[in-house]
């Protein structure tokens, strides 16, 4: 039996449902809490750090939406049934009024029943329970009847008096309306007698920022029909209908309603309604339906490049217009037909377009890659691979083309943040498509995930209230330590020493218990960055024997790192597996860079399981310091011994220090039972 190793080049490549024999060797049976990342490697995934409590409720079914003023200045915007308020990211309630009250943002589900869009200091908010009406009141004045030509009216009239200019045979137009003004000249007008407005109280409200810490949600003042009938200036299509989605797209202000797409004027985001009938103008608001063999109810619209992507139930759509957007040159025309899921909003980020389709039980998501100059008109399965991987129920997308990463959420599994990462080495070569996830303790409820520059905002519900977290992507350093303190809900406290019990007690801002842990910080020379196991004497302290009032510590709640691996299957030297090899395992050693601790457990084939610990304080190395925390690079070995398919290799790390590996080696003996032909 001939010995022979193998490297696996990589261990980015994140999790695969695939059979072990056509997955790549980077790829994992299992990843938790882990970062793939093309530049470090595999490494434990940063911490999230406390932010703010951004009050006391405790409902599940909160809409929240970022408003992104610029680099630095953001809010974040929660509805909730009957209500809406606002929080800068320190966690201050910013003061709302309600001119027009707060009867719009009723709904049992605000979840699912809002939608906005925010533009400048303006958030334009949905209500999509909500039928839009039009307004009583009627167009006045005094019908003198109809003329066939302009010419034909009588040379002055009385204020009020409304005719009819109904064309001849000759004329190209439709019928129009006008009335004597006050001016002494006809002025094109309304029909007598009919409805002229929207009812603002049906339409979306806006939130402004007044830019003095206050914000002002109110009605619209939407404009009003003042020139035709119903038939040559109707009424949106929306009137009768809930509105589905508000965009904004080439300097208009638009809402999804059905099958149909509707746009304002061009740069008169509250006029829905034609200048003038006699001409159609290219400022004249577009009013255009969707055209499908199915029933195709339009459930979100996503501006993109220079084109408006549709997305129905069951097929997508792509609204375009040469040049310039207008009544005659809008066109909308079938791309894909994919079951989406519904809940959850399509993200951009880049060139690319995520959205989220329907797999029976589970939820995947497709990618639009479009082309400089070109469209396309299908999307590549990220989920391909990992087709039973994320639950149904998608509830957000969001993605950062800084990070290549796209995360989900789902109804079905709160506390969980299911990450896309991605690499493209060139137009044409995708060298990274990783799938994990992010778990939070059991009893978190991720309300929101939205990213700002390189952090993950994280909107969390806990036992007694709403906090605001921030997870950095790009894996900030505690300057103090050196190195990343890996702790959820991580803040940082000086606490105070009682001499008479010799105890230290820190206070937090949120509730904690015993699970929680106290690093030391750079203050305590010769024990920073050891860990402390504290009581938790109140709901909101912790408590340590001994003077730990020196300097301030990190508090925190501990998580896991979990990366299982295939199972390695032999592959002849075209990377084909050969199923009359049989692989026994001897030994694997992995390449890991800036750590602190892991540990390997094996479970070899019918034997029970074995545990090795890398702990970063080898003997010999002059960098040891007693008390301090060493993070190292080098090689880590350790045995198998057993059949390379039923045995299973496991690295965790539940530590605060980080932990990185860039590849892999294992060696074996290779049998073969039978001889191939």
């Amino acid at each position: 039996m001939p010995l022979i190793n193998r490297s696996i080049p990589n261990l980015f490549n994140g999790v695969s449902q695939q059979p072990a024999s056509l997955r790549l060797p980077s790829q994992a049976e299992e990843q938790v809490n882990g970062v793939s990342s093309v530049v470090n490697g595999l490494s434990k995934r940063p911490p999230t750090t406390f932010e703010a409590k951004l009050n006391t409720d405790i409902s599940e079914d909160r809409f929240v939406h970022t408003i992104k003023r610029d680099k630095v200045e953001a809010f974040k915007v929660l509805i909730t049934n009957g209500d809406l308020k606002v929080y800068n990211l320190t966690g201050v309630e910013q003061t709302v009024t309600f001119p027009d009250g707060k009867t719009y943002l009723a709904s049992p589900n605000p979840l699912e029943s809002f939608a906005c869009v925010t533009v400048a200091d303006y958030t334009f908010i949905v209500n999509k329970d909500v039928v839009v009406a039009k307004n009583a009141a009627v167009s006045t004045g005094t019908d003198r009847g109809s003329k066939q030509q302009f010419v034909d009216l009588p040379t002055s009239g009385t204020v009020g008096d409304v005719w009819e200019i109904s064309g001849t045979g000759t004329n190209a137009f439709d019928s129009y309306f006008v009335s004597w003004s006050t001016a002494g000249v006809w002025r094109e007008t309304l029909k007598v007698g009919i409805q002229t407005s929207l009812n603002a109280s049906t339409m979306p409200y806006r939130l402004v920022n007044n830019g003095d810490g206050t914000f002002t949600c109110s009605q619209n003042d939407w404009a009003a029909r003042y020139v035709g009938d119903d038939v040559s200036a109707s009424f949106p299509s929306c009137v009768g209908k809930t509105i589905g989605d508000v965009f904004f797209h080439r300097n208009r202000l638009g809402f999804i309603s059905g099958e149909n797409v509707i746009f304002s004027r061009a740069g008169s985001f509250f006029n829905f309604f034609p200048e003038t009938v006699t001409l159609v103008l290219d400022t004249d608001p577009v009013d255009v339906a969707v055209s499908h063999t199915k029933v195709a109810i339009l459930r979100h619209a996503l501006a993109f490049n220079t084109s408006l992507m549709l997305f129905a139930d069951q097929a997508q759509f792509q609204l375009t217009a040469k040049d310039i957007l207008s009544p005659k040159t809008a066109v909308i025309n079938v791309t894909t037909e994919f079951e989406i899921e519904a809940g959850a909003k399509p993200t951009t980020s880049g060139t690319s377009i995520f959205f989220g389709v329907t797999k029976g039980d589970h939820s995947g998501i497709k990618e639009y890659l479009v082309q400089p100059l070109t469209y396309t008109n299908d999307a590549s399965d990220l989920t391909a691979h990992v087709p039973k991987y994320i639950p149904k129920n998608l509830f957000k997308l969001a993605s950062s083309n800084l990070d290549n990463a796209v995360v989900g959420l789902s109804k079905d599994e709160r506390n969980v943040i299911y990450v896309y990462r991605y690499y493209w080495s060139s137009p044409d070569e995708k060298v990274q498509s990783a799938w994990s996830k992010y778990t939070l303790d059991s009893d978190a409820v991720i309300l929101d995930a939205d990213f700002r520059n390189t952090n993950l905002d994280l909107t969390v519900k806990r036992s007694d209230g709403t906090y605001l977290e921030t997870l950095n992507m790009q894996d900030g350093v505690d300057a103090d330590l050196g190195f990343n303190v890996l702790l959820d809900q991580k803040t940082s406290v000086t606490g105070i020493y009682d001499a008479v019990n010799d105890w230290t007690t820190w206070t937090l801002e949120y509730p904690v218990s015993d699970v929680f842990r106290v690093v030391l910080g750079s203050a305590f020379t010769g024990k920073r960055a050891s860990v402390i196991t504290p009581t938790a004497p109140t709901s909101n302290t912790l408590r340590c024997l001994g003077n730990y009032s020196l300097g301030s510590v990190y508090i925190g709640r501990p998580y896991t790192f979990t990366f299982k691996l295939s199972p390695i299957i032999y592959k002849d030297d075209k990377q084909i597996a050969t199923v009359h090899n049989k692989l026994k395992l001897k030994n694997f050693e992995i390449l890991f860079a800036e750590t602190g601790f892991f540990k390997v457990e094996v479970t070899p084939d019918g034997r029970s399981l074995y545990s090795y610990k890398y702990t970063g304080k080898i003997l010999g190395n002059v960098d040891v310091i007693i008390g301090d925390v060493i993070i190292s690079s080098g090689k880590f070995r350790f045995p198998v011994m057993g059949d390379s398919i039923k045995s299973t290799i496991t690295i965790t790390n539940d530590t605060i220090t980080p932990c990185s590996f860039q590849a892999a080696e294992w060696e074996g003996m290779i049998s073969s039972g039978s001889k191939h032909v």
